[in-house]
């Protein structure tokens, strides 16, 4: 068993990850990179299709040719890399993150000054949204139908279903129909689809996928392999209406329901949760409640754009290879009821360099909207939307130094 020390230690090799590596390894700090899996990249090794990197790179990519570049840039750097290993415990000892790691070489004591948890997001599952019946060869989420398509090369399901509009479940029924399989419809139980409008065009319209809104599924049929499912209407509290079942046969149910942050790690550590987002608590430095503990992407807030995800973790990659333990002085963002989502939500008083970035989701859509926010009731932001989406990640960059006080009362509202 061997004693590894670093400055800056990230957990999770996707996109958050690798931008957090990268930005540490430059400002200085030594730094190691913990992947579980045998490739790094993240989702992004099986969305082969574009619309990635327009903002970061000028151009539109592929998912694994934008992780192919932000990869060919972590091998200029000197980030230590470690794959295919597993964290086996984590605890934090005297202001020193200890870990207790494996690997196929054995086990490994790392020791780090500071830690990044960019461990990403999973997928909700049959049973978390609340579908009855067996459990049949058949049933996968959107994210498993990918890689059996796009990875594996197989054709998963003949005749399928799809539960969700968002766009990943819009993007996986246009590339199931290109493959050769039947997608029957793609179920939505809300009034509005989730992704953006463009897919709902370009890769259900266009493919004459149909799209069925107000309706959920609510049992699976199969012994071993799905045979069918039973379709419901829903009212507008998303209950089923009974009296409105009916039986559609399929070999294939796809799920794309919404993705939970993977937060194991950050509880073992005690990191306090935000019941908003299912992510650590942070502030403005991605630095959550606990001193040495920072979180960047999907682990810290779903986004749908990977180019956030990236940007969060360049700002924990700087931020983490700075840190030094001290007392902190924080200040609450206040969000509106208008506001579902809202990261950070801290204010860090005696770390605020420059502006701060904040990401937000509205609660519902609104059109003509005015953000704001104010500090003890002076706007010092606003900006003004033809149309707001809760499905979509808004980002604003704002300046709060100016006459904040550790005292001072932070507010984001929508009008």
């Amino acid at each position: 068993m061997t004693i590894s020390r670093f400055g800056v230690t990230v957990i999770g090799g996707g996109p958050a990850g690798i931008a957090a590596a990268i930005a540490a390894s430059v400002d200085g700090a030594s730094v190691l990179l913990i992947e579980r899996g045998a490739r790094l990249g993240g989702m992004l090794k099986q969305c082969i299709h574009d619309g990635f990197g327009s903002e970061r790179y000028g151009e539109q990519l592929t998912g694994p040719e934008y992780a192919f570049k932000d990869i060919s840039t972590l091998q200029e750097t000197n980030v230590v890399v470690m794959l295919q290993t597993t964290i086996l415990d984590i605890f934090s000892n005297d202001n020193i993150i200890q870990m207790n790691l494996c690997n196929r070489h054995g086990t490994v004591i790392a020791e780090t000054k500071s830690v990044i948890l960019a461990t990403g997001s999973r997928e909700k599952t049959a049973i978390q949204t609340n579908i009855h019946g067996t459990k049949p060869t058949g049933v996968m989420t959107a994210g498993t139908a990918q890689y059996y398509l796009n990875v594996m090369g197989q054709l998963p399901v003949q005749r399928c279903i799809i539960l969700g509009s968002d766009d990943a479940a819009l993007i996986t029924a246009r590339r199931l129909t290109i493959e050769g399989a039947k997608v029957a419809g793609v179920y939505e139980p809300s009034d509005k689809p989730a992704g953006q409008l463009k897919n709902v065009s370009q890769c259900l319209f266009e493919y004459e996928i149909p799209l069925e809104l107000g309706h959920t599924v609510t049992r699976t049929f199969g012994s071993q392999r799905l045979r069918a499912v039973e379709l419901c209407r829903v009212d507008k509290a998303g209950v089923p209406i009974r009296g409105s079942e009916k039986i559609e046969k399929c070999d294939g149910l796809i799920l794309s329901t919404g993705l939970i942050p993977e937060n194991e790690i950050a509880e073992k550590l005690g990191v306090p949760i935000s019941k908003d987002t299912n992510g650590p608590i942070c502030d403005q430095n991605n630095m959550t409640l606990i001193g040495g503990v920072f979180t960047c992407g999907n682990a810290m807030n779903v986004f749908d754009k990977v180019e956030y995800v990236s940007q969060s973790g360049e700002n924990a990659g700087r931020s983490a290879s700075r840190y030094m333990p001290q007392e902190r002085r924080v200040i609450e963002i206040t969000a509106g009821k208008e506001i579902l989502t809202l990261v950070p939500q801290y204010i860090d008083y005696d770390i605020l360099f420059g502006d701060t970035v904040m990401y937000f989701r509205c609660a519902s859509e609104r059109r003509d909207a005015t953000v704001r926010v104010l500090v003890d009731g002076r706007e010092v932001f606003a900006q003004k939307y033809e149309i707001l989406r809760p499905a979509v990640t808004e980002k604003i960059v704002v300046n709060l130094a100016a006459g904040l006080t550790a005292e001072s009362n932070i507010t984001l509202r929508i009008e």
